[in-house]
């Protein structure tokens, strides 16, 4: 009896090991299809495929892009091969957000179906052990984000057009960023993320400001060139809110986290 217990034991443990091993070991996204030497490096496929799978809220059809993935995996490989370092500034930044947010969708579109970033794998590993090839070499997106576009360009408006592909991140936009437009850019979607009461709201009863966590997770972003955060608000806030922080002690409040997938799939009225 003791016996079959034991061989029964080590089964169920062998058969965790599996599970566990499989669920947290680095998943990566190589290519060899290395694109027409002479094609020069664009973002127009990008483009065309946010335009046609991305709706005016910045939910993404995963189901449709899954199953006509044809223009996605051609941008896909240009980015595996593209050689950003002879850009200039705002091409280099354009060209790491843009590749961020595709590199997230292609990481969803792997997974799919699936209900948020956080079921592909624990501890965060959606984002720190999926690995795809990217200018050449291989990236995390925590790499991408972390390691390069915080590093390298040091804007924390950068944190309001790189999408988790959750709902409480930014919302993507479904056209691809430009060098030439990504300063209006990147104004416009801090301006719409901090003046969306989803994201920040002022309680002047209780003198609090509830804000996104990503004011909490990325405070020292938010803090180069400003006094603190509800400082940095302030430059985009309504004229009486910014008044209002500036002139009060105000307590910071962070709001919960939704990681819900924003997928666009079960809507039937389709990407408009």
């Amino acid at each position: 009896m003791k016996k079959r217990i034991l061989i029964v034991s080590l089964l169920l443990l062998s058969v965790c090991s599996i599970l566990f091993l499989y669920h947290f070991r680095v998943e990566a996204d190589s290519r060899t299809q290395q694109p027409n030497s002479d094609a020069s490096f664009s973002h127009e496929l990008f483009d065309q495929v946010l335009q046609e799978h991305v709706d005016k809220r910045g939910r993404v059809n995963y189901t449709k892009l899954k199953a006509h993935p044809e223009k996605f995996e051609a941008y896909l490989d240009l980015l595996a091969f593209a050689n950003p370092e002879e850009l200039s500034y705002n091409e280099r930044l354009t060209f790491w957000i843009n590749a961020y947010n595709a590199l997230v969708i292609k990481g969803v579109v792997n997974h799919y179906p699936i209900t948020s970033v956080r079921k592909v794998k624990l501890f965060n590993g959606f984002f720190s052990r999926l690995k795809f090839q990217t200018a050449g070499k291989i990236y995390t997106l925590d790499q991408i984000e972390h390691g390069i576009i915080r590093t390298e360009f040091a804007d924390p408006r950068v944190h309001f057009v790189l999408v988790c592909a959750s709902s409480s991140c930014p919302p993507l936009w479904n056209r691809a960023y430009a060098a030439e437009t990504l300063e209006e850019r990147l104004e416009t979607a801090t301006l719409n993320f901090i003046r969306n009461p989803e994201q920040v709201r002022i309680d002047r009863s209780k003198r609090r400001v509830y804000v996104s966590k990503i004011f909490k997770w990325y405070e020292d972003d938010f803090e180069v060139g400003y006094d603190d955060v509800a400082d940095f608000l302030a430059d985009y806030l309504p004229p009486e809110d910014a008044e209002y922080l500036e002139s009060t002690d105000v307590k910071l409040r962070y709001l919960d986290y939704d990681w819900t997938l924003n997928d666009f799939s079960n809507n039937s009225q389709g990407v408009n």
